[in-house]
């Protein structure tokens, strides 16, 4: 579990510098939009909570923006921000209970890719390109039910207030509500137009950080209820995004020419 937040995050906007130094010169770079499912699941590190819980599925989307700087050597830089939803389905108490929770996260992630030159149609430039990379998320809030095969009970998250005997409320104590991990990704960006890409990606989140403190907590004043927060997210995704390429250096030059032919008209 990650206890230097603020360590990380430095050492992140350091490599965000570093890599907008490096294509500065350049004047060229990439953005667009991007959306796609989720399945995400809880992995329990300890032996003793793993035992208690099986752990299962849950799908989700992510929308969000991307912007991407060329860099040498067929590398890029590129950085992302975007709404994500996902969450947990955990069963306990032999499997007869099952406890149903989506979460809501602000999601940011930063990636060095590397791409190579595949042909998938002719006549249509293409990569195959690989990428990894921090990510980091913020938990907004979330809901969820649980049930049995009986009855089910919907829930709402509530962060870091003294339970209560209100069953509506799950009571979430000593969480972290920035969450810290991997991504590693591979996929195809293909040309649509000579400034215009799309490119679709199939990428794995190794959360590393624990939903909650060792001294964390989760609570519904139900009979039998069970929780751990002593888990991290895994995440997969496939993701489509679209891209726009902007290079500021040529649209200079085209200005300059333009003028340079508008002075020439004005003194033959």
């Amino acid at each position: 579990m990650c206890n230097t937040p603020g360590k990380i995050v430095s050492g992140l906007l350091s490599v965000f510098a570093i890599a907008l130094y490096q294509h500065a010169d350049a004047q060229n770079f990439s953005l667009g939009i991007k959306a796609g499912p989720t399945a995400a699941w809880a992995n329990f590190p300890d032996a003793d909570v793993r035992a208690q819980f099986n752990s299962g599925v849950k799908t989700g989307f992510l929308v969000g923006g991307v912007i991407e700087f060329p860099l040498k050597k067929r590398y890029s830089f590129t950085a992302e921000f975007a709404y994500a939803q996902k969450g947990r389905t955990v069963k306990f108490n032999d499997n007869t209970w099952k406890n149903n929770a989506t979460y809501h996260f602000m999601d940011f992630s930063m990636a060095l890719r590397r791409s190579y030159d595949v042909r998938i149609k002719k006549d249509v430039q293409s990569r195959l390109f690989f990428n990894i990379g921090p990510n980091i998320e913020y938990w907004l809030d979330g809901k969820g039910s649980v049930s049995t095969d009986a009855v089910s009970s919907p829930y709402t998250v509530v962060f870091d207030k003294q339970p209560d005997s209100n069953f509506n409320y799950n009571y979430l104590n000593n969480v972290n509500r920035w969450l810290f991990g991997l991504d590693v990704g591979v996929g195809v960006d293909a040309n649509i137009t000579k400034t215009q890409r799309l490119h679709t990606e199939l990428r794995f989140t190794y959360g590393h950080t624990y939903l909650g403190t060792k001294n964390g907590s989760s609570h519904i004043e139900i009979l039998g209820f069970e929780d751990s927060l002593q888990a991290n997210l895994k995440t997969l995704s496939l993701t489509v995004s679209y891209m726009f390429d902007f290079d500021l250096k040529k649209s200079k030059m085209g200005r300059s020419n333009k003028d340079k032919v508008i002075k020439r008209k004005r003194n033959p």
